[in-house]
């Protein structure tokens, strides 16, 4: 896996490439980038601040190549160096792996929805969501308020919802499928308290160097082609694969 080290705090603005989705055994799932978290704000000492065509040429100019990208972490909150070989020679598709959207980092970790006690029997029980350890960072609609989850919820009232859950536990993001029912015995149409706020952001985790990055796996069956995941198409209107 690529070699990392924390540096200093990011420089150049709040801007950079957010990573949404890392192919499984591509250049970016062996340099260690994190989808949801990692955002690409330097590449071969060249910030990358605004949105243009700077990421994909200095990749192709470096085919094969290992190079120094700079990571901001909003999980850490902090940046860090790693280093990737853009290849197109891997099974997957781009150069690297990714799909990513330029945007700010700013606030970045502030729109995530902490999983509280959680209801026997429940659909968030039966969805396997975990109490106090879970936190739900995407879902198959834009979400930016704090109502949000709750709107998306009770239009997928009796119909599977599919959730991007980060667990601190595991240190990993996975896919959760629940089905909203407000008839389910108990209170609410997923049975689990939910908060959100100051109080209830992911904890900031230092980087572990070497430390495996996690998320779900794509199946060989499954096209690397327009993924369908349900969170690709939510962070970003038009989909950028490098």
């Amino acid at each position: 896996m690529g070699g990392s080290q924390s540096v200093a705090g990011p420089a150049g603005g709040t801007e950079g490439y957010h990573v949404l989705r890392v192919q499984e055994n591509s250049p970016g799932h062996c340099a260690g980038l994190e989808p949801f978290f990692d955002f690409i704000i330097s590449i071969c000492d060249t910030r990358l601040n605004q949105d243009s065509d700077a990421l994909k040429e200095l990749l192709q100019v470096n085919v094969e190549k290992p190079i120094k990208v700079q990571l901001y972490s909003s999980k850490t909150l902090a940046v860090r160096e790693a280093t990737v070989t853009p290849s197109n020679l891997w099974a997957g598709q781009g150069l690297l792996g990714v799909s990513i959207r330029f945007c700010s980092f700013q606030g970045a970790n502030e729109n995530v929805w902490h999983v509280l006690e959680v209801e026997p029997n429940s659909p968030a029980a039966l969805a396997g969501l975990r109490a106090h350890a879970d936190y739900v960072i995407g879902a198959d609609t834009v979400m930016n308020e704090s109502e949000d989850l709750f709107s998306v919820v009770e239009t997928h009232e009796g119909r599977e919802l599919k959730l991007y859950v980060y667990n601190t536990d595991t240190d990993n993001c996975h896919e959760v499928v629940i089905t909203p029912n407000c008839n389910w015995g108990g209170d609410g149409s997923l049975g689990c308290g939910i908060g959100y706020g100051y109080l209830h952001r992911i904890p900031t985790l230092p980087f572990l160097e070497g430390k495996g990055v996690s998320f779900p796996a794509q199946t060989p069956s499954e096209p690397v082609t327009s993924p369908k995941d349900g969170f690709t198409e939510v962070f970003h209107r038009c989909p950028c694969q490098v």
